[in-house]
């Protein structure tokens, strides 16, 4: 497991998360297990991976996180994939 203190965090875009997933790895996936029009749901969203990967191929996302910190983290990665994309109920 990576050390968090030693960890190249400029070089991660400032992505502290402990556990950021690859988003081509996590478009592949959102491809495999969600119908064409379906909609990824993550409950445990993190620094918003899923929620990325989901948006650029197309489905919509629903994200839960608790941690308002990785919630900030994750709702930046997903505008910058999806300019203009309405958030709805962000807490």
């Amino acid at each position: 497991m990576r050390d968090r203190e030693t960890a190249n965090w400029p070089a991660r875009n400032g992505n502290h998360h402990p556990t950021v997933k690859p988003t081509d790895l996590m478009r592949y996936l959102c491809r495999l297990v969600t119908p064409a029009g379906g909609v990824v749901l993550d409950p445990f969203m993190g620094s918003g991976s899923t929620g990325k990967a989901a948006v650029l191929e197309g489905f919509q996302f629903i994200g839960i996180e608790l941690d308002p910190t990785y919630a900030a983290i994750a709702e930046a990665r997903i505008r910058v994939a999806q300019p203009g994309l309405s958030f709805g109920d962000v807490a």
